[in-house]
Parts: C-alpha cells; sequence; structure tokens
C-alpha cells in the first residue's frame, strides 16, 4: 500500500491528498498530470476556503524561481577551487530551503552570498567529489568523506541540485507551468528518462571539475538500486573511478563505511 493510505487508515490528519505522478512526459502524461495538480487545486481551495488566483500563482513562481536561482548561486561558489563551501554546508542550505518561508530563505541566500563570496577562511581543498544518489537527509556520511581528504563540490540528489536545478516558465496558465516544471525536471530513478538523469550527472561532474564519484545508495530504494549499475558505468565512461555504497537511515555500519571511502580517497588521490 502506499504510505499515504497507511496514514489514513492508522493517523487522523486533518487534510490528506494524493497527486497521481505519471512515469513518463509523453504529452497524455502531460495533460494528465495537469488535471491532477487542477484537482489538487479545488480540494485546497475547497479545505481551507481560500481562492487560489492566477496572480497568487504568478507571485509565488516568482519567489520561487529566486530562490532556485539563488541556490545555484550559491552551488557556484563550489565550482571554485578550494570551494568557498563544503558539500555539508551545501546539503543544510538547500535542507533548510524545504522547510522555510521562501521569501526569508531568499533573504538569508543574499546574506549568505554576499558573505562567502569573500571568505577568507574557505574549508579544506581535496578529491574534488561529485556525490549521487535518491534523498539524503543526514550530513553525518558527508562529514565523512570531508574528513577523510574529500571534498565533495557537486550533486546529483533529490534533495540537492535536481531539487531546485529547473524553474517554472513565467507567462500563460500559471498552473499548467507549475505542471510542466514538476514533470519536466531532471527526474528522479522513478521515471522512466533515465537518460536525462545520467546527462545531468555528467553535466555536474564536468561543470564543477570533478575527479571522482561516489553513488549513495539508500537501502532498499529499489529504483535506485536498479539503475546504479548503468549510472556508474556512464559516469565511468567520461574517466571518473565511482565509489558504490549503500547506506539507510539508521547510519549502522559507519566505521565500514568510513574505510571504504578513505580507501577510495586514497586511490584517487594517489593516482592523480
Amino acid at each position: 500500500d502506499k504510505i499515504c493510505d497507511m496514514w489514513r487508515y492508522h493517523v487522523e490528519i486533518p487534510y490528506v491528498h494524493f497527486i497521481n505522478t505519471p512515469h513518463t512526459r509523453v504529452e497524455t502524461a502531460h495533460e494528465f498530470f495537469y488535471r491532477e495538480v487542477k484537482r489538487f487545486q479545488a480540494s485546497l481551495e475547497k479545505a481551507f476556503g481560500d481562492t487560489i488566483s492566477d496572480a497568487a500563482l504568478k507571485k509565488a513562481i516568482q519567489v520561487y524561481n529566486a530562490n532556485r536561482r539563488l541556490l545555484k548561486d550559491v552551488y557556484d561558489l563550489r565550482r571554485k577551487n578550494p570551494p568557498l563551501i563544503s558539500g555539508v554546508e551545501a546539503l543544510e542550505i538547500v535542507l533548510s530551503s524545504m522547510v522555510s518561508l521562501k521569501e526569508e530563505h531568499n533573504k538569508l541566500l543574499s546574506h549568505l552570498l554576499a558573505e562567502v563570496s569573500g571568505r577568507s577562511d574557505p574549508p579544506g581543498g581535496g578529491v574534488r567529489l561529485l556525490v549521487s544518489g535518491s534523498v539524503m537527509d543526514n550530513t553525518e556520511l558527508l562529514k565523512i568523506v570531508e574528513s577523510v581528504g574529500g571534498s565533495i563540490v557537486a550533486d546529483d540528489w533529490c534533495t540537492g541540485s535536481r531539487y531546485f536545478w529547473d524553474p517554472v516558465e513565467t507567462g500563460g496558465d500559471p498552473l499548467r507551468a507549475l505542471a510542466r516544471r514538476y514533470l519536466e525536471k531532471i527526474p528522479s530513478s522513478f521515471m522512466l528518462n533515465q537518460e536525462d538523469r545520467f546527462a545531468h550527472a555528467i553535466d555536474m561532474a564536468k561543470r564543477f571539475d570533478v575527479e571522482a564519484a561516489i553513488v549513495f545508495v539508500l537501502k532498499f530504494c529499489d529504483t535506485h538500486i536498479f539503475d546504479a549499475p548503468q549510472l556508474t558505468e556512464e559516469l565511468k565512461t567520461i574517466g571518473l573511478p565511482v565509489l558504490y555504497l549503500e547506506w539507510e537511515h539508521s547510519l549502522s555500519g559507519l566505521a565500514q563505511l568510513k574505510t571504504r571511502i578513505e580507501a577510495f580517497i586514497e586511490m584517487v588521490g594517489g593516482v592523480q
């Protein structure tokens, strides 16, 4: 059963709405998803007794697009050598954007960019790494990577670049633009568009001058486990050494993971 169905059965939640999401991007899928988003809008209006106008949607799109641009500016700080922010800091910044009011987060990002651009004590350098996977919401693994000589300068995560990389197009029907953006954004592994995701990972590796990659796969995340071998081969075609690691939210076996990460980084550093 879907998680939301279990919530409905076991927990009293004032409002739950499930959005059916297609796994392809053909035009019929776009039309279906637009109707799903429109149904969601109607459900919200009914549940909360308010109207979501086109003007309100357009204003929200502007604010969210500004947040996406600022996050990309933050990521550009990682292109420098050494990068001006660490991988741990970058993850914390993106995660904070998911739980903050966007207007407030935009102000914080603007202040951050002004301060960090002239940072006199940037994080230590190291082997420049791309990290890839599904979600990453715990900084402990990244702290391990950056404590043993790794420098995480790029990512391909649902909780990283894939979350904010693509803006919503402005002009025209804002609801249709939202539906199109969320179906066309850089896909996760559950979508049948692996080529687009692999292309994004390769682009990030080249854009950020990456020297190696670590593919973190959350245990029992079947879709990412399924396409990890192909992603690994795609990254190897551009000359990147790749380490595949499975992890779980309990973070058990950290010592073993640290040993493998440290050995991998030593190997990459030794052949430069």
